[in-house]
């Protein structure tokens, strides 16, 4: 008699099938982000264009992994994930997990990039050149920035054990386990019962905190400094950046509350060995629709592409004077 070891509604079909109309959705505004990323941004912004498109493009990779081609749903607290998108059947699962762990890192990695780019940006408002020394300097921060976002891939790579000896380990210890463990598209992160399980869970978990931490302080970095810069500004100026410090913090709220906290709770909960009914659901909707925040964000953020946005759906706030249109410009010219 076939008996289930199973916790968890392994085939919510309603959940599943709404949570790709609203990917569909949402992807919409992708394009239209790239677009004016591309050809709205003012050409005072310099090469932080290039950073907020690269931002752009890996949060987009990010999107169609995470909801489309690769898309995992997460056992919890089990060791265990299920690759449901629509590579599955083309490529090797634990392939498809390996090139997500890459592109979630990136992506990650590029909003690492984008913050140091403004507290640069910032610190050299009014600086007509730079010299070497301060390049090879910055260049040497980005590097740093960069091994800082990618460090964990090779550590969860190598942790992933042989599947079919940890599966038959996984169904052999007593605990539960998904009805659909030996099926093809599911694989094993990493061995579980041993110490690689909790050490690879830690070092998750100190990777998505020490970025949300990051990714904070930056952004206080940048209102400490610009509010430096901007004493003997007008009080029109300065409220124009107090916005921009404003929605530099938000930013970096989006990351915490979107990124860092799933992720957190997912590895918590599999160090402490404790099932929550629907915390899977939770961690599925909050990172998969991290991108979205991201490119909403975007528009959010800079006055360029929400004033073309507008345009576009015929809508013209009052809030949005020719004076305003130029915060962005104060913040970002050379």
């Amino acid at each position: 008699m076939n008996i289930s070891h199973s916790i968890w509604n392994e085939n919510p079909v309603i959940y599943v099938v709404v949570k790709r109309i609203w990917a569909l959705l949402a992807g919409i505004i992708y394009p239209f982000a790239h677009f004016c990323v591309l050809t709205k941004s003012p050409k005072k912004c310099g090469y932080l264009k290039w950073v907020v498109y690269l931002h752009c493009f890996w949060i987009t990779c990010e999107w169609l992994s995470g909801s489309f081609l690769i898309d995992i749903f997460d056992f919890q607290p089990s060791v265990t994930i299920r690759v449901d998108g629509l590579l599955n059947n083309v490529l090797d699962p634990v392939l498809l997990y390996t090139i997500y762990i890459c592109v979630d890192s990136l992506s990650s990695t590029s909003a690492l990039i984008l913050f140091t780019s403004r507290i640069f940006m910032i610190m050299n408002m009014y600086r007509q050149y730079l010299s070497h020394l301060r390049i090879f300097c910055e260049l040497m921060i980005y590097v740093l920035v960069v091994i800082f976002g990618l460090w964990t891939i090779p550590t969860a790579i190598w942790s992933i054990p042989d599947q079919t000896s940890e599966k038959l380990k996984i169904s052999q210890d007593g605990q539960p386990y998904p009805d659909c463990l030996w099926d093809d598209n599911v694989v094993a992160v990493f061995d579980s019962g041993s110490q690689s399980e909790h050490l690879v869970s830690i070092l998750t978990i100190l990777n998505w905190v020490s970025c949300g931490i990051a990714i904070f302080v930056a952004a206080k970095i940048a209102f400490f400094l610009l509010a430096k810069r901007m004493v003997n500004e007008s009080k029109a100026t300065r409220r124009m950046n107090k916005k921009f410090n404003q929605r530099t913090i938000l930013q970096a709220f989006i990351f915490l509350f979107f990124s860092c906290v799933p992720f957190t709770v997912l590895h918590l909960t599999i160090i402490f060995g404790l099932y929550i009914p629907g915390i899977t659901y939770f961690i599925d909707i909050f990172s998969e629709n991290h991108p979205t925040a991201c490119v909403v964000a975007l528009f959010l953020f800079y006055d360029p592409y929400q004033i073309y946005l507008f345009k576009i759906i015929g809508w013209n706030p009052k809030h949005m004077s020719k004076t305003s249109t130029s915060a962005t410009f104060v913040v970002l010219r050379n």
